[in-house]
Formats: C-alpha cells, sequence, structure tokens
C-alpha cells in the first residue's frame, strides 16, 4: 500500500527508536572493529603470518560488513515512520469504492469469518495448539492462547529450548546409565566424551534455530509442536551409546578427544535459561492484561414503513455508518450493500434481503501493561545489543589463537565457539525484545447490518375534488422489514516494521466489547430518518411563498383591470347624455310651438 497523506494525522509515533539507537551505536562499534582488523592485515603480511594476514582479511570482511548492515538498519529504525491514512491493514478484503485502487496483500479473515465471529459470539484468532508439546506448553501457561500469533510462536519457540535442553540431559544420563550397568561396554573409552560433544551439538542447534522468532512477514499461523522429535531423542539416546560402543571396539579406535565440550555446553544452558526466562517473563506480563471477550451488542425488530427497501441501506451507508468515521476516513467496508428485490407473481409486489459489513478507521491505543513491561523491554534490548557487541570483539580477538591452533587447539576452538554462543543468545534476546516493541493494538467499531422482508406498491391520490385546483398521485412502497443490527467494540493487533509496509501486515482480533451505546444511536438515527418522511407530495414553505406572492400580483392585477373598465364605461356614458338632452328640449319647444298656436288660433 502506498502512502497516503492527509493533513490530519492518526498520531502513531515511531515505536523504535530507542532499538535503532542501541542498534546503531552496536553497528557502529562493529565497523570500527571491522576496519581495524582490515588495517593490521598489512602489517601482518609485512611480519610473515601470512595466515594471521588472510585471517584477519576475512574476519575484518564479516565484522565490517556486519557493522555497516547493523548500523544502516538502526538508523532506518531512527528515521520517520511514515503513517499514512490507509494503515493499519484491513480485516479483510475492503469494498469500499474510495480505497478500490489499493491493493492489500495481508489480509486475515473473509467477510464469512467477521460474520461467523460476530453472530456466533466467538473469535477464530484463537486457534487450538497443536502437538502434544505445544499443548503441554498452553496447559502450564492458559493465558498464552490469547496472545498474538507471533509472542505465541516466540514462547513455544523458547519453551521448547529449555525442554529440549532438559531431554538432551536426559538422554545423555540414560546413555551414561546404559553404560555404567554394562548394558554396553564404554569402559576406559572415550564414547562418553563423544557422546559430550554430541550434546554440545545438539544444544546448539536447538538454540541457533531460535535465534530469529519474528519474520518480515509476520507469521500467519502458530507453528506447532509434536512428539516427534522427543521420540527421536530418545532412540538417539538408547542407539547412539551402543552404536560408538560398537564401532570403537569392532571398526576403529575412537580418538581421545583434546577439548572437552563441559564448558560449552554449561555457558548455552545458561544463556538459554536467561534468553528463555526473559522472554516467558515478557510474554506473561502480556498475556496477563489480555480480555479475550467475545461480547457483541444486537438489535432485532420489525418494522411497518411506507419507504422504498433500497432507501433503508443507502440511508444505512451514506449517513448513518459515515456519521461514524474517525477523522473523516472512510469505513472499511467488508460486505457492499445489495438490495436484492426479488418480485413475486406482479411488479407491485415483492420481497428483499440485504446486509453489510463496516469497520470503522481503526483508532490507535496503548497496550495495556505495567511498568515493569516497559522496563523489561529496554532492558532486554540492552542486553541482547551488549551481547552481540562483546561476540563481535571475542571475534577480533580470535585472530591470533587460531592463527595457532597447532600449538594450543583448545583456546583455538575456545576463540571460535564462544563468540558464536554469545552472537546466537544475542540475537535471540534483541529479536524477542523487538516483538514485544512491534506491537501496536487498535480499536474500532465493527457493525453488522442484515434486512429482510417484504414490499408493496400502491397508489395514493390527494386533491381529486372539482373544487380542488391542485393534484398530487404519488406511489407509495410500503415495506415490512426486520432489521437485524450486530456491533461491537473490538481490540486488534498488528506488528510494525520499519520500512514501506511498516503497519499493513495481518491484523487480528483479540477482544471483542459490547457497543450499547453505539448501536443506540444507530437504531435512533435510522427511527429519525424513518420518522421525518413524506408519504405524499406536499407544499413547503418556499412554495407557499412563492404562491402567496403569485396571488398578490394576480389580485393587484385584477384591480387594475376593474379600475380600467369602470373608467371606460364613465367615459362612454357622457356623449350619449347631451344628446338626450338635446332631444329633450327641441320635443318642450314643439310642445310650446303647438300650445301656442292652439293659443293663437283661439
Amino acid at each position: 500500500m502506498a502512502f497516503e497523506y492527509g493533513s490530519d494525522t492518526l498520531g502513531i509515533k515511531n515505536p523504535f527508536k530507542f532499538e535503532g539507537l542501541v542498534l546503531t551505536v552496536r553497528g557502529l562499534i562493529v565497523t570500527v572493529l571491522g576496519v581495524i582488523a582490515l588495517m593490521e592485515v598489512k602489517d601482518l603480511v609485512a611480519e610473515g603470518a601470512k595466515v594471521a594476514g588472510w585471517l584477519s582479511l576475512g574476519l575484518g570482511i564479516l565484522l565490517l560488513g556486519n557493522g555497516l548492515v547493523a548500523t544502516g538498519r538502526g538508523l532506518f529504525k531512527i528515521m520517520r515512520f511514515f503513517v499514512g491514512r490507509g494503515v493499519p491493514a484491513s480485516l479483510a478484503r475492503n469494498n469500499a469504492k474510495s480505497e478500490s485502487h489499493v491493493r492489500e496483500n495481508y489480509i486475515a479473515y473473509h467477510d464469512k469469518e467477521l460474520e461467523q465471529m460476530l453472530m456466533g459470539r466467538k473469535n477464530l484468532t484463537f486457534v487450538e495448539p497443536q502437538g502434544w508439546l505445544a499443548r503441554m506448553i498452553h496447559t502450564v501457561m492458559p493465558r498464552l492462547l490469547f496472545m498474538p500469533y507471533p509472542i505465541r510462536t516466540a514462547a513455544q519457540q523458547l519453551s521448547s529450548g529449555l525442554i529440549y535442553t532438559l531431554l538432551a540431559f536426559l538422554c545423555y544420563g540414560l546413555a551414561w546409565f546404559s553404560g555404567s550397568t554394562g548394558l554396553t561396554d564404554i569402559s576406559n573409552t572415550p564414547v562418553l566424551d563423544w557422546l559430550s560433544i554430541v550434546l554440545a551439538g545438539f544444544l546448539f542447534i536447538i538454540w541457533a534455530g531460535r535465534r530469529s522468532p519474528l519474520k518480515r512477514v509476520v507469521q500467519v499461523t502458530v507453528s506447532g509442536a509434536g512428539t516427534s522429535g522427543l521420540v527421536m531423542m530418545v532412540v538417539f539416546s538408547v542407539l547412539a551409546p551402543v552404536a560408538l560402543s560398537y564401532l570403537h571396539h569392532n571398526v576403529v579406535k575412537l580418538p581421545e578427544l583434546p577439548i572437552s565440550a563441559g564448558t560449552y555446553i554449561t555457558t548455552m544452558t545458561l544463556l538459554g535459561l536467561v534468553a528463555a526466562g526473559y522472554g516467558l517473563i515478557l510474554t506473561f506480563f502480556r498475556a496477563s492484561k489480555a480480555d479475550p471477550k467475545t461480547e457483541v451488542s444486537e438489535y432485532r425488530n420489525n418494522w411497518q414503513e411506507s419507504i422504498h427497501p433500497q432507501e433503508i441501506f443507502i440511508n444505512f451507508e451514506n449517513i448513518v455508518m459515515a456519521n461514524r468515521r474517525y477523522k473523516e476516513i472512510p469505513n472499511r467496508v467488508y460486505r457492499d450493500f445489495d438490495a436484492n428485490l426479488i418480485e413475486q407473481g406482479s411488479n407491485d409486489k415483492g420481497k428483499f434481503s440485504g446486509e453489510m459489513i463496516q469497520e470503522t478507521q481503526p483508532v490507535f491505543r496503548e497496550i495495556p501493561t505495567i511498568p515493569l513491561f516497559k522496563t523489561l523491554r529496554l532492558i532486554g534490548t540492552l542486553i541482547g545489543e551488549i551481547l552481540l557487541v562483546i561476540a563481535a570483539v571475542m571475534l577480533y580477538q580470535a585472530i591470533q589463537p587460531v592463527t595457532q591452533i597447532t600449538e594450543a587447539p583448545i583456546a583455538a576452538v575456545d576463540a571460535l565457539v564462544y563468540p558464536a554462543l554469545l552472537w546466537i543468545f544475542g540475537r535471540i534476546i534483541s529479536n524477542t525484545a523487538h516483538i514485544f516493541w512491534a506491537e501496536m493494538h487498535f480499536e474500532s467499531l465493527i457493525v453488522l447490518f442484515q434486512c429482510n422482508g417484504t414490499y408493496s406498491e400502491s397508489k395514493v391520490s390527494t386533491g381529486a375534488s372539482i373544487h380542488d385546483s391542485t393534484r398530487s398521485e404519488n406511489v407509495v412502497v410500503r415495506s415490512s422489514m426486520t432489521p437485524w443490527i450486530v456491533s461491537s467494540r473490538i481490540v486488534t493487533s498488528c506488528f510494525a516494521e520499519s520500512g514501506t509496509n511498516n503497519l499493513e501486515y495481518y491484523r487480528r482480533i483479540l477482544e471483542m466489547h459490547k457497543a450499547d451505546d453505539e448501536l443506540d444511536l444507530i437504531t435512533g438515527e435510522m427511527k429519525e430518518f424513518l420518522g421525518n418522511r413524506e408519504t405524499i407530495a406536499s407544499v413547503n414553505d418556499k412554495d407557499l411563498a412563492s404562491a402567496s406572492k403569485i396571488y398578490q400580483v394576480n389580485q393587484e392585477t385584477r384591480s387594475m383591470n376593474a379600475q380600467a373598465a369602470i373608467a371606460r364605461n364613465e367615459s362612454a356614458q357622457i356623449p350619449h347624455d347631451v344628446a338626450e338632452g338635446k332631444l329633450e328640449n327641441e320635443n318642450a319647444d314643439m310642445d310650446l310651438d303647438k300650445d301656442g298656436g292652439l293659443d293663437v288660433q283661439d
């Protein structure tokens, strides 16, 4: 996943600064030793000690290379810890449209597994230990089951190292017992000395295989620990004395060994106890604060609402869940909704079903520990790196004893073996501390929403009266639905690394807690959305204001038109009245004349 910058950061700091500082100091010291060893080559060759010169050259190159690598790794851990807005990794495949371009390679679950965990109130992260030895370790440490896979594997490896060491001693004692009782003829023979060398070699192999418990790609599963190795050890302890005795008496005489493996065995045993004890104590403190609950909050009901089923899912995704984003970061969509409408016989009724799973952006939180736990992490890193520095110094000082191997073989062998032992156990302790530096916890809300039901369509008309001037006809979808909401406040764990994919490795669920408050808010918002819906189209305040203005304009227009009509009527009546007046006067005159005429005639 590429780095995705955002001005509103997630507040995650670099957890490896102290470890990087100590590693850088160790790398610089080893680098200086390598340079000194290379500078001495010329003087050794000039003195005629070509063997010592070649040995100094080889050890110088080894020390220089290791020192430069350690210095580079240390400086890399000290540098800026780039945290984008897309971290940490998703639990399952993220189907959000905004994240469709992102390709995540480290997915711990499938969406069906998340559904199974929420509905079944169980945590699939805690897998059963495999093998007799692993079961015994989990019996002694019951809470080890609730630890992340790298911690469980490291604890099993360290515990099995102790158990194999103990069994190796028992097998050696069994071999000695078989010889002392006369079952095998090993008296006055170097068989037991050769067996001690075999025991030392076995312990070396056992502990050397435990120097790198955490790899770059964090483990997907927990390593098993079975009984096959134990069976082989017992068989070997019985047959080895017999085979060596037969070889010594019948094939070839075993030579006397110039060295004794007792000090090597003692050194490995003591360092093994220290390394294993350190790792198991850290594991015990870390496991004591584990809270492996599998609790969820649940809501189930039946709703009868006039709403299209598709709108339920759209509102849940775009409104309800979007309101729960952290710093405006899109939620992780592990199962996208699909209303899946199915018509039944006609176009106006059918059934529907749909579901979705979303997780809010994980928020970083401190691992719940005790102060001593943090102190032990510091001490472990210091002790591990100090042992590695001591091993480098002893290896640098081994140049002269090794060149005199013919005169003092024991000193020459010791000069090479002890640096190797310190190097192995220093790596074990340092890498064990690194596991606990790398673990990070996140908290988030995961919600499973399911909704099933039936729907039917009908038409509703308003304003159909002959006196109504406004008419509205609506298609109403009546839905009978059963929503099922399951939510949980989960705590997840991932292991960081210094590099490009610093927080993008497998993230696993460790705790599941109830989220009653969030569930109440979710259901409340959904009910509010359903309650504020309108089935029939109505006129809003703006429409009413506009209609009022239109009405006022119409009123004024009608008033003006009426006044204009009155004015026109008045102007049209004046000439008509004047004409009628003249006609009346003329008639009056005619009557006068007529009367006057009559009067005259009389």
